[in-house]
Parts: structure tokens; sequence; C-alpha cells
């Protein structure tokens, strides 16, 4: 039985911010440990690091359900109670929980006093020793940090750069590659902060219409253009109290970069059609896949932005110089690819792991979690097998010949550059994020170009 007295360490499991702060303070004290995750992955994450006595998880979470979380931390933390709790009861749903491990079932708004007395009950009845099949599995110099996995100095680098702006309110800018994993650093930063019980707010700058960007980050009022019917508080806004992530923020255009640097500087915005001033109480954080210090001096993007937005850089490496994470991160997407498919598969053999080494990962790690998901998908036996991974992996679009484009002499220059931009989008099978980073543009101008500007 766990010692009288000793602090009990609790996982709580929601996407809703709100809920996850109203646990912390009916829960919190003396006598518990409280950590937080907004999904089953991130959970599971958790349990690769630490181990837990009791776990509270709403039944609705994002990627996997909270009764599939409950099957299979039972299976690695047997020992582990889990808590489910809901705001839509139902006897089956119960009678399931509780057939796939569930120490109990509670429904929203929960009673505080009867949460607390249950979870200490729980804690009290928890062994000395917590079995944890996921922490175990681990090897001498993995570590594992926010839900990512590495074991190449590389990312610990990266996780102590996390580790040591996550305290501060600084704003930091993530610099990596396409699928390097630029969101999953700025949560990391967000959750190890003063803001995490606050919203996290991912923003992709370069998916938002030029002439909407600045209603879309700092709000309208009513009338302020056509069709503004009502107000809107924009993402920063939305943003209170938390992290607004700003991915692609090269994509910007001037008249934004302008705003988001007084923000940075003022911590103060004004809504569009507005005359009051808001105060911005969030905490920054910005990503790129492009070298901004080259835009920076070819004209593209204001050097005083440039400045503001990487006090404090994180350079994220691409997959290809990351060779001792390729079969660990691999090994995890297949386990979990094959429980999402219902298929039993052993470890990953020492041959498809080479396999996947000798690639060099133009999409990383986005594009190994596709291939693997995909091998998984495809697999007739109980183990993965060489060929037909590197089958999958040579089919890929990014492994095709970039080739050329064919232009006729006295072809004018618009037309050349269109033809350019719609062959290199084909020969990224429509990826429109790849073939701005191949053509070094950022999307509005690939748009441009497809149009024919």
């Amino acid at each position: 039985m766990a010692k009288p007295g000793a602090p009990v360490r609790l996982l709580i499991i929601d996407d809703d911010p709100a809920s996850c702060a109203l646990l912390r303070e009916i829960l919190g004290d003396d006598l518990l440990e409280i950590d937080t995750a907004p999904s089953a992955e991130e959970a599971l994450g958790r349990f690769r690091e630490s181990t837990y006595a009791v776990v509270l998880a709403d039944l609705q979470l994002p990627g996997e359900s909270g009764i599939e979380l409950v099957e299979r931390l039972h299976r690695a933390a047997p020992a582990t109670a889990v808590i489910l709790i809901t705001g839509h009861a139902s006897v089956h749903t119960a009678v399931t929980a509780l057939k796939h491990g569930a120490a109990d079932y509670l429904v929203k708004p929960a009673n505080p006093e009867q949460l607390r007395k249950l979870v200490m009950k729980l804690a009290s009845e928890r062994p000395s020793h917590l079995p944890n099949a996921l922490l175990e599995a681990e090897q001498p110099g993995d570590q594992v940090f926010e839900g990512m996995l590495a074991r190449s100095p590389l990312m610990h680098a990266v996780f102590q750069r996390i580790h040591l702006v996550a305290t501060t309110d600084a704003t930091v800018l993530i610099v990596g590659e396409t699928g390097t994993g630029k969101e999953l650093v700025a949560r990391a930063v967000h959750a190890r902060s003063s803001r995490s019980s606050g919203p996290f707010v991912p923003v992709h700058t370069g998916a938002l219409p030029k002439d909407l960007i600045e209603s879309e980050l700092f709000g309208h009022e009513r009338g302020a253009f056509t069709g503004a019917v009502g107000s809107s508080e924009g993402k920063f806004g939305t943003a209170k109290g938390g992290t607004i992530f700003l991915d692609e923020v090269s994509t910007m255009p001037e008249r934004a970069q302008v705003d988001l640097l007084r923000v940075l500087e003022t911590f103060r915005y004004t809504r569009v059609g507005g005359k009051t001033e808001h105060q911005a109480e969030v905490r920054v954080v910005c990503a790129t896949n492009s070298e901004l210090m080259e835009m920076v001096r070819d004209g593209k993007f204001r050097e005083d932005l440039y400045y503001r937005i990487s006090i404090f850089p994180i350079q994220l490496p691409p997959l290809r110089q990351r060779g001792d994470d390729i079969g660990l991160l691999a090994d995890r997407f297949m386990r979990a690819a094959a429980e999402r498919y219902h298929k039993q598969l052993r470890a990953l053999p020492a041959e498809v792991e080479e396999v996947l080494k000798a690639y060099d990962w133009p999409g990383n790690v986005r594009e190994l979690r596709n291939v693997v998901e995909q091998s998984v998908l495809l697999a007739t036996h109980d183990v993965l097998v060489a060929d037909e991974l590197a089958a999958i992996i040579t089919e890929r679009p990014q492994r095709r010949k970039r080739g050329t484009v064919p232009i006729r002499i006295g072809t004018k220059a618009v037309e050349a550059t269109r033809l350019l931009a719609q062959q290199t989008l084909a020969a990224f099978a429509g990826d429109r994020q790849q073939t701005a980073h191949v053509l070094d543009i950022g999307l509005d101008r690939l748009d441009d170009l497809l149009a024919g500007g």
C-alpha cells in the first residue's frame, strides 16, 4: 500500500483547460502531485516519463476515446487506478468502462467532496510499487519530453532549451523543416509554463486569407467590413491567459507584420473597426520553415519584427540528422497503429530499421509516421517486412525525380513561372506546403503563381 502522507502522483487527462483547472482546484494540496495532458497520446507520453497512482480521464478525448485509453493503461500499468469522467452518462458506458479496467466512473459536474474522497481512497489502496510497462520499455539514453521521444543528443538539447525558456514569458521562435514537430515543441513550451492551465491557440498564418488576417488575429467590431454581422475577439482574445502559436509566421503580409510588431512591443492591440485598445494577455510562440534572415535581406520580412520574435530561438533538426531516433520513433508509431487497427505485431525488425535509416525523410517525422501507418495497414504477417516497407517508400511523391519543365523560347516569364509552380505542385502530389518550401516562396505567392500572377 502507498505510504500514509506520501504525495500521490495524479494525472488529469482532458482537452478542456477550464476542466483541468477546476479539478486542480478541487484536488490540489500538499498530498497530491498533479500533472495534466490534453490527449490520450500525450497521456501515454507522460507514462513513458513516470508513473501515476491515479488517473482522471475525460471520456471524450482527441484521437481516441477515454475507454480506449483505459484499456491501454490497464495493460501497461495495471495497478494505476483510472477514473472516467463524462457529461453524458449511461449504464452501458459505465459498464463498458469498468469492463475495460476503469476503477470508477463519475458524471460531470463531479461532487467535489465525493471526487476527493474517491481519489484518496483509491490512492491509499495502491501498492508501493506501481508496474509500468511503458516506462520499463525505454532504453538508457531515451528521453520522453511532453510526448516527444528521442535518443539523439540533438533532440535532448532541444528539450533542454524548452525547459530553460518555458517558465519565462519570452517570445520563442521555432525553426525547422516541414514535419519536424514545431507545434509539438510549441505545446511543450506551453505545458511547462505558468500559463499551462490557459488555452493553447494554434494559428497557421499561411492559411488565413490576406484580407482577413488582421481580423482573424486581432478581432473586429460589428460592421467593420462587409459580412461582419457581429463582433469577434480574434485569436489573441481567444488565447487570453494562455499561449498563441503563430505557425509559418514568414507568410504574414506586411500590414499584419506591423500589427504583430506593435503587439509584441506594447502588448496592446485594437480590433478592426474599433477604437478601444485591448491588453494582449498571451505568450507568443512563432514557427517557420523558412530562413527568416534571408527573407529580411531580400526585403520580404521586417527586420525589427525578426528581432522581436527571435528572442529565444529553438532550432529543430531534420529527421535525417537524428539517425538514433528513427527506429525508436518507428517502433512507437508501429505500436500505436497496430492498436488502432487491431493488429498483433512483434517488435520492429532490425532489417526494417535499416531500410528506414537509409531514406532521407524529406517530410521528416510526419512522413515517417505516415509510412509506418501504411505499412501496418498493409501488413499480412505478425511482423513488418523490409521489402514491403521499402516499396512504400519508393512510391512516395517526394521520392520521384523532380525532372525538368519544358518551356519554349519566347514564353513570357509569368507563364514560365506558372508552369514551374504547376509542375512542382504535381510532383509533390498537391502538397502546397512542400511545393512552397522547394520553390522558396510563401503560400500566398504560390497561389498567385498558380493563378498566373
